[in-house]
């Protein structure tokens, strides 16, 4: 997780001088355990670590490191021109590069790759049933994973990238109009710059965006050359495969309900019981169903705990005046 009270001028600190005793010699054990250990502690040191790397190869290209050649401050002055040099790696570069010793120079590379706008590998998140998740990303957005959810995220200088595999996610992009924020989602691709929106893709049904902030641009696919459909705040896309994209306005009070989940609450307005079971069924492996079918087809509106499914019955049963009958798997509600 990062740490935020770690500025990005320590971090470009630590990771000079990190860069300067991997180029100087082989670390001990001991010292690539420390490495490792703090490149792993916050995101941002792996690319910070292999940007001076690269300053290190131009500086070697401009200048002897002798005894009084100071890191810190060579790299300060140096950092702009480096990075444009780095962009001329020839292959000898490349293969000193990954000499530089075990599995730092290999995470370093991966960060280089990032760095300079070529595929690098993804970082994977999920929740359990019934956890919610708030996820600081390294660009200063933030992803809150709601229950079962699983996404992928991959940034890279051009685009910011994030696959959501299952589940539901609200996503607080931090503004960069150099770098779109990208969210793919089965069938489709959302593309934002600067908004807060959630996406939704459960089992056999359709993925849907709503837009809580901002505008987004949605496209059919991987989201290429196809014409892409703009929705703004207080509007629902539901996409559906082969098929347009449909999109409703909704009231604030309905945006709001829709993410009550995000306080481990679930808000219904007229909503049947049927969907009501069937989401209560995300958060739980308590079940409730219905000894007569047309029960599903009865509305109910409130807020309810999502971790309570056995609560919410028992308020239905007490509303419309049925009965509560518990087995091993659930409630069941009977007239």
């Amino acid at each position: 997780m990062m740490d935020r009270s770690e500025s990005s001028a320590e971090i470009d600190a630590a990771a000079s001088r990190w860069a300067v005793r991997t180029d100087h010699a082989p670390l001990s054990r001991s010292e690539q355990t420390e490495l490792d250990a703090w490149l792993s502690g916050d995101i941002r040191r792996r690319g910070a670590f292999a940007r001076a790397q690269a300053m290190l190869i131009h500086a070697r290209r401009t200048t002897a490191l002798g005894a009084d050649f100071d890191p810190d401050a060579y790299l300060a002055a140096h950092r702009g021109e480096a990075e444009v040099e780095t962009e001329r790696f020839t292959a000898v570069d490349r293969r000193r590069f990954l000499r530089w010793g075990g599995s730092a120079a290999a995470t370093a590379a991966v960060a280089l790759t990032a760095w300079f706008g070529f595929d690098t590998s993804a970082e994977a998140y999920a929740t359990t049933r019934g956890e919610v998740r708030l996820v600081p990303l390294h660009d200063g957005s933030q992803m809150t994973l709601n229950t079962a959810t699983r996404a992928e995220v991959r940034f890279t200088q051009r685009e910011r990238q994030v696959v959501l595999s299952s589940g539901e996610a609200l996503f607080d992009v931090a503004g960069d109009a150099g770098r779109p924020f990208v969210v793919i989602a089965g069938n489709m691709t959302i593309r934002a710059i600067g908004t807060s929106f959630t996406v939704r893709r459960l089992p056999d049904r359709s993925v849907q965006v709503l837009v809580r902030e901002g505008v987004v641009e949605l496209r059919p696919g991987s989201g290429g050359s196809k014409p892409g459909t703009r929705i703004a705040a207080n509007t629902r896309a539901v996409a559906v495969s082969d098929a347009p994209i449909r999109v409703a306005d909704l009231p604030p009070a309905e945006v709001s309900r829709a993410l009550a989940w995000r306080e481990g609450m679930l808000s219904f307005e007229d909503e049947t019981l049927a969907d009501a079971a069937a989401e209560f069924a995300r958060y739980s492996d308590w079940r409730i169903s219905f000894a007569d079918p047309a029960l599903g087809g009865e509305t109910i509106t409130g807020l309810y705990s999502a971790s309570n499914p056995r609560g919410f019955a028992r308020a239905v049963a007490l509303s419309l005046n049925l009965e509560v009958r518990e087995t091993a798997e659930g409630t069941v509600l009977v007239r």
